[in-house]
């Protein structure tokens, strides 16, 4: 079964009357209920909703789901109803942009309460009451590329949860296709800051800095964001404008005017952004954070990121300050410009896959480098697995294929299920053709609506490959066959680019091998993504039983080990010449060896040479010791993992645990979570490495709790 519907008994989808197509447009949606022994909401928003009782955050949702599908939540809410009366408001933001994280289309909030099996305090009647949250300013920069809008707060006349003083009017929605949702539901436990490292003060600088993120100047489309001479207040200036010096004594709880502090996390965490502040006069107050510390400091825009949040705060009033969405960093600049401030209280409100849900732990054969690591890959799998399988819970928060397929493992080992994964196949599998992609194809990401219409062919083959994996795990045949038509569909899309040989040639889209020299190889016949082709015949055949499938597969292997070997290794790639004849490039790299081996296009046997170079000349030690200088670099997405996952399926221990140390002990050092390259210039904290845990199980270090 794809999903499970929903029924609400009584509530209607609404929204504000004449903000339906508003960009960036936050409600706040008001109810008193009474204490009681027992009271459900059950609840449903476009596009994030935050649920408060008493001014206390206690839910975020809703779990993601694709177009024309919204998943419901199903809350007890009785222990947080502590008084007579007791205040509920929910947040709801309709984004109504296009992104990779969430969907673009109609804002609503969704919800009844139940009791003693009966439901009332729907939406759509006179329940609840709708006011314009006013105190967060709409027109703003976009946060990233790949995400909505940055936040910024007036909070000088109000406070937060505040209302505006007209009640709106409001539209009801005729959406019926609701469904379960199927995740289990996070804790949001807070963890406060582990330290205080530094601290000076602020002055405004003469010749401001420019925001150099390669978008940031792109914003045009209406469906993508607000022009910048339209913009209600700019975070970047105030990120641009202002330098920060360090000085060796720093206040801690208490900052005067145009000082700073930056506190650390016990790790890179994920979560909501909690601040209890006392303002002691006028304060504009930003916050600054990232993932590493690069030259000492907060790099705010080192992954091109407005990694910024800003407050324009009141004198001689107490603000609890909670973000409306998760950020991701280690390290924090806590800015107060124009004003005096006490900081009561910091830390972040954790939005990752419920400990309770884990089943497994480290033993005591571990050391404590290995230890390092595992935790290092347990934080990374929890942060990227709140609702759907993301890359990363900072940049983007997107449900990327072939991260998937790693982090889709490790699920499945921690927890002993595949609901994150079912959920997440079947997101791409539930609506009918997408915009903007040639017709067969599936979404790079999704949910999302990507502007530009890109797509990546490889990832939709990784999408197979994981469900070949997901139905041995789940025995959840029901579901393959349900899709076939999806996935023969795809097949008949490749169809179209194969040449004489049935090699795939010149494929649209964004031909995507990995995060190293591969991608530059794309052009033409791309070897790798024929490898990873002759998997996806392959498997499919295996799937539905279909031998004529298989017949194409091994003639496409055949194919590929005689045209793309060059001596020892592998070619990456074939460069048609002016006769329109293919012909090597002459490039090899060191995934593609690896693909070659992972896809089964090379074996052990055939290819023994060309594995033993590998296994003993290759590894985490090559950058110190390399014997192969013309064989370009693996990366860590995903050439060194295919090398550690074939080093498990030799049985090659010794050399897979070296190496496992090799490459992940120094982040585990830096950031306490495992990174999408080899190096700290992108996502400190990237879901598919957490896969590091598979091997670590292999090698004896994992047990049940």
């Amino acid at each position: 079964m794809i999903y499970t519907e929903y029924k609400f008994k009584k509530a209607a989808p609404v929204w504000a009357r004449d903000y339906e197509k508003d960009m960036n447009r936050t409600l706040l949606f008001e109810c008193v209920l009474p204490r009681e022994k027992e009271i459900f909401l059950h609840i449903t928003a476009q596009n994030d909703y935050q649920l408060f009782i008493n001014d206390e955050l206690v839910f975020a949702g809703p779990a993601r789901a694709a177009h024309g599908f919204y998943r419901v939540d199903e809350l007890d809410i009785s222990k947080y109803l502590t008084k007579e009366q007791n205040r509920v408001c929910v947040l709801v933001c309709g984004y109504h942009c296009d992104n990779f994280y969430l969907v673009n289309q109609q804002a609503f909030l969704c919800a009844e309460f139940l009791a003693n099996g009966s439901v009332f305090g729907e939406t759509g009647s006179d329940f609840w009451r709708a006011y314009l949250y006013s105190s967060k300013v709409q027109r703003v920069e976009r946060y990233a590329y790949q995400r909505p809008f940055c936040e910024v707060y007036d909070f000088r006349s109000t406070t937060p949860l505040s209302k505006a003083d007209s009640e709106l009017a409001l539209v009801k929605y005729d959406i019926s296709t609701f469904i379960t949702r199927e995740v289990s539901y996070p804790k949001l436990p807070f963890e406060g800051k582990s330290a205080i490292i530094g601290g000076g003060y602020v002055i405004k600088s003469d010749s401001p800095s420019q925001f150099k993120a390669w978008w940031y100047d792109q914003i045009s489309s209406s469906k993508y964001g607000f022009p910048k001479e339209s913009l209600e207040a700019v975070t970047t200036e105030y990120l641009c404008g202002y330098e920060l010096v360090s000085k060796p004594e720093y206040g801690e709880s208490s900052l005067c005017a145009n000082e700073y502090i930056t506190v650390e996390m016990r790790a890179n965490l994920t979560g909501y952004i909690k601040a209890e502040i006392e303002c002691k006069s006028d304060t504009t107050l930003l916050l600054s954070f990232d993932e590493v510390l690069t030259n000492g400091k907060v790099d705010y825009q080192r992954m091109e990121c407005v990694n910024g949040i800003l407050y324009f705060l009141a004198g001689g009033k107490k603000y609890t300050l909670i973000t409306a969405e998760p950020y991701t960093f280690k390290y924090l600049n806590i800015i107060s410009i124009g004003g005096e401030i006490d900081i009561k209280n910091f830390g972040i409100i954790r939005a990752s896959f419920n400990d309770d849900e884990i089943i497994k732990t480290l033993n005591d054969k571990a050391d404590a480098q290995i230890k390092r690591i595992y935790d290092a890959a347990t934080e990374t799998f929890k942060q990227n697995t709140y609702d759907i399988f993301m890359d990363c819970p900072s940049r983007e928060r997107a449900g990327w294929l072939c991260d998937s397929f790693f982090t889709s493992r490790v699920e499945y080992l921690m927890s002993g299920k595949s609901r994150v994964e079912h959920s997440f196949l079947a997101n791409f599998v539930m609506g009918g053709q997408y915009e903007k992609i040639p017709t067969g194809m599936l979404p790079m990401c999704y949910p999302a609506d990507q502007t530009d219409g890109n797509f990546i062919p490889n990832w939709a083959m990784w999408y197979v490959l994981e469900l070949q994996e997901y139905i041995h795990r789940s025995r959840d045949f029901d579901f393959a066959m349900s899709i076939k038509d999806r996935i023969y569909g795809l097949l008949e899309y490749f169809k179209g680019f194969e040449n004489e040989d049935g090699l795939l040639s010149r494929l649209k889209g964004w031909i995507f091998v990995e995060w190293s020299e591969c991608n530059n190889l794309g052009w033409d016949i791309n070897y790798p993504t024929n490898m990873l082709y002759y998997k996806l015949k392959s498997t499919v055949s295996e799937l539905y039983n279909d031998s004529a499938l298989l017949n194409e597969a091994e003639k496409l292997r055949e194919t590929i080990r005689l045209k793309s070997r060059l001596n020892l290794f592998f070619c990456d790639n074939a460069v048609y010449n002016e006769s329109g004849v293919p012909c090597l490039s002459g490039k090899c790299t060191e995934t593609c060896q690896y693909y070659a081996f992972f896809t089964g296009v090379a074996t052990i046997d055939e290819d023994r040479e060309l594995w033993e170079t590998l296994v003993n000349d290759f590894g985490s030690e090559r950058k110190q010791n390399n014997k192969w200088e013309s064989i370009y670099f693996s990366n860590a997405f995903i050439g060194n993992y295919l090398r550690l996952e074939l080093l498990m399926r030799a049985g090659l221990k010794n050399i897979l645990e070296k190496d496992i140390r090799g490459y992940f002990d120094y982040m585990a050092l830096k950031t306490g979570t495992l990174w999408e390259n080899d190096t700290e210039s992108a996502s400190c904290n990237h879901g598919f490495a957490s896969h590091v845990l598979i091997w670590l199980d292999y090698l004896g270090y994992i047990d049940k709790k």
